[in-house]
């Protein structure tokens, strides 16, 4: 209703700024004009006639006076006042077919072209939010597409728009920015989810992980301590255990790593098919460490 009411506005200003003229009285404002000229001509003329008659050059200046007054008032138009309503009518015909046609084109152009449009996609995108829900519990035997993702995350941002406080959507939506390889989104969605349920361990394990590939190292620093409160509340998280060994390894701290990677060893299965893998990282922190220590050795020695 406010669209209407502003389009509507606009569009009569628009059509008062263009047609304006038309409600003018151009032509009157022209006889006004005529008239004067008239009256000018009158009087030049009558003082020619009485410099003449004081000179003795006319007999008849009387008659010639009459003559001239005569000629001025069959110069004045008879029906002014009529000729005045009659354009300012007319005036106003052609102001409303101007406002009229203005608007018929602005609506036309509006429903061709307009965010209408947009919108009504958009809210049928929203409409389908229950069946992205139902897609999600088929998400290992059949992934959902990258169009499908977007769809996706832009219904879960309308949904958001009208209930904010719903940290499980947000969290939702930093997966979907992850899996989309959308950092901001991830980083701004995990944030949010996290800020409403600071208590959430799933949550907090997302944020730590995206703050861990940020370049700002002061986002880094704050995904750590996220990890270490993980494993202060559960220490037999293996997700968080594995993010803080990466981490540690990347500060070059290969002592930490390889510690923390042999805690995740003894919460796993034998069976496990990354035990392989971590195995294969706490050798390469053990060779990084005794590289760093003997570097360290040779700079003593050379002091």
């Amino acid at each position: 209703m406010n669209f209407w009411l502003s389009a509507a506005l606009l569009t009569a200003a628009v059509a008062l700024v263009c047609f304006y003229p038309l409600l003018r009285n151009s032509r009157t404002t022209k006889v006004a004009e005529r008239d004067e000229i008239n009256k000018a001509f009158y009087f030049d003329r009558l003082q020619e006639i009485e410099r003449d008659e004081q000179q003795g050059l006319l007999d008849n200046a009387h008659q010639l006076k009459v003559e001239l007054q005569q000629a001025l008032l069959q110069d004045i138009p008879e029906r002014v006042e009529e000729i005045r309503h009659a354009e300012q009518r007319y005036g106003k015909i052609w102001f409303v077919s101007g406002l009229l046609s203005l608007g018929i084109i602005a609506t036309t152009v509006y429903f061709s072209v307009g965010s209408w449009q947009a919108e009504a996609m958009i809210e049928k995108t929203h409409q389908k939010l229950p069946h992205f829900y139902e897609r999600l519990k088929e998400e290992e035997s059949n992934p959902l597409s990258e169009t499908e993702m977007q769809q996706f995350a832009t219904a879960l941002r309308i949904e958001l728009q009208k209930n904010p406080n719903d940290a499980k959507s947000w969290w939702l939506l930093g997966q979907i920015g992850t899996a989309m390889d959308n950092g901001q989104l991830a980083y701004d969605s995990y944030g949010k989810a996290v800020q409403l349920e600071p208590e959430n361990i799933d949550y907090k394990i997302g944020y730590a992980r995206i703050l861990s590939t940020s370049e700002d190292q002061s986002d880094r620093h704050k995904g750590e301590e996220l990890l270490k409160e993980v494993i202060r509340k559960d220490h037999t998280n293996i997700e968080a255990l594995s993010l803080l060994a990466f981490r540690y390894f990347e500060q070059e701290d290969y002592k930490m790593a390889a510690v923390t990677w042999a805690m995740m060893l003894r919460l796993m299965p034998e069976d496990d098919s990354r035990r392989e893998l971590i195995e294969k990282s706490i050798r390469s922190a053990r060779d990084a460490l005794a590289e760093q220590e003997e570097e360290k050795n040779k700079q003593t020695i050379s002091k």
